[in-house]
């Protein structure tokens, strides 16, 4: 893939939802609609005092991960209480963990808060534990904003429409790379999925994407432990015209990874296996559990120049210093920028809905950041407010508009570039 692809996935990964941004379109393919910004009108449940809670794993086998998000939150109720508060009040923050996986202690926790009226839930990123606690959340009134969690299954699991996420879902992210590829001049697309419901949810989603253009769209079956890396490369590269008087169909340009995390050796030799046979490593595309260190998988230089994507916004040096300031003993900077954004995302929809009850607040999400005035910041947006004008919060993590959904599907994605040892390198942010 030629380099351009890579500010094209910028200016495309917008155009998965149209509401709240400008993008303009790079291929003639349909978009998928969004829902109008108009908040659907609901009884108030508030008691004028805005409570958020957090699912953050402060103990177990993710416990680096929680500490810079509850640093994230409470940098973000300080700036809330700076610009007046909610509804002119203070909001609250109550912070649990959510510990093990193994253990019932997220649904615990959950509990815990739900006693303490909270209205919001931050978290958790983990995605078997937001199938777990999505149920809860329905039947309690309580809305989840959760950061990751980007798989379909997590997706398909909030018939209540409680459970927003504020990153971009896995699914967004292979429709973007597949417009930008697109855009590029491919012709056509192999995609490497794993058996199951995820990787039919990725087809469906690259499929839609790109539907109308003139591309082929190559979706062999699932990768399996007994896939062998050769044949699927001679498959995709060499293809073999079908019965009848049909056409060859075209040798893939370019290759869409997004397997497991189980099948990481698989994946990397099917990788190297279409560079051997002729593919540019440029050509490969890397998401979710496949942009992982192939170095004890490939050969030296085997997949040097491949490029992968995550969601996840860098988090800038200014805040990093803010989020010291909160806590010197952070380890790690992830979904920071998202999860502050999640909170005033919230307490936006608060004023907006003019309640703090849970589901006032969900109903008001899309309003938050969708067709208004573009704001940077909760003061900001409440100027706008005050003008009676709608807002459109523009927040650390870039833009963003929720889908029907629940998803926000514009914001950044970190852009990553393997070195020759089968590494994946950070190299900005997509479009910078």
């Amino acid at each position: 893939m030629r380099p351009a692809a890579a500010t094209a996935l910028a200016l495309v990964l917008a155009t998965v939802a149209l509401a709240g941004c400008t993008a303009t379109e790079p291929v003639a393919t349909p978009t998928p609609v969004v829902t109008t910004a108009t908040p659907t009108p609901i009884p108030p449940s508030g008691d004028g005092i805005l409570r958020i809670g957090t699912l953050v794993p402060l103990t177990g086998p993710s416990s680096s991960r929680g500490p810079v998000q509850v640093a994230a939150v409470e940098i973000a109720v300080r700036d809330i209480a700076a610009a007046g508060g909610v509804l002119g009040a203070p909001v609250e923050v109550i912070h649990r963990d959510v510990g093990d996986p193994a253990t019932p202690k997220a649904e615990e926790s959950f509990a815990d808060l739900v006693s303490r009226g909270v209205d919001v839930v931050i978290g958790p990123s983990d995605p078997g534990l937001v199938l777990r606690i999505a149920p809860l959340a329905a039947e309690s009134g309580v809305t989840m904003l959760v950061p990751g969690a980007s798989t379909a299954a997590v997706g398909a699991a909030d018939p209540a429409d409680v459970l927003f996420r504020v990153t971009p879902p896995l699914t967004a992210q292979v429709a973007a790379v597949g417009r930008a590829l697109v855009a590029d001049g491919v012709e056509s697309i192999a995609l490497l999925t794993a058996e199951g419901e995820e990787g039919l949810a990725l087809a469906d989603a690259l499929r839609t994407a790109l539907e109308g253009a003139d591309v082929d769209v190559v979706v062999p079956e699932p990768l399996t432990a007994a896939t062998r890396a050769s044949t699927l490369a001679r498959e995709l590269l060499e293809p073999e015209a079908g019965d009848g008087e049909e056409a060859a169909p075209r040798p893939i340009d370019s290759v869409i990874a997004a397997t497991s995390a189980d099948l990481a050796p698989i994946t990397g030799a099917a990788l190297e296996a279409l560079v051997d046979a002729g593919l540019e490593a440029g050509g490969l595309w890397l998401l979710g559990d496949s942009l992982v260190d192939y170095a004890a998988v490939v050969n030296e230089g085997a997949l040097e120049g491949a490029q992968g994507v995550r969601a996840g916004a860098d988090v800038s040096d200014r805040f990093r210093t803010i989020l010291r300031q909160s806590d010197p003993g952070i380890p790690s900077f992830g979904f920071a920028a998202e999860v502050y954004d999640a909170v005033i995302l919230a307490a936006l929809a608060a004023e907006l809905a003019g309640d703090d009850g849970g589901p006032s607040i969900a109903a008001s999400l899309r309003a938050a950041a969708a067709d208004g005035v573009p704001c940077t910041s909760f003061g900001a947006c409440l100027d706008v407010l005050a003008q009676d004008r709608e807002p459109d919060y523009d927040g650390l993590s870039g833009l963003l508009t929720i889908d029907e959904s629940g998803d926000v599907v514009d914001a950044r994605l970190a852009l990553f570039r393997y070195s020759a040892a089968g590494t994946p390198e950070r190299d900005g942010v997509l479009g910078d």
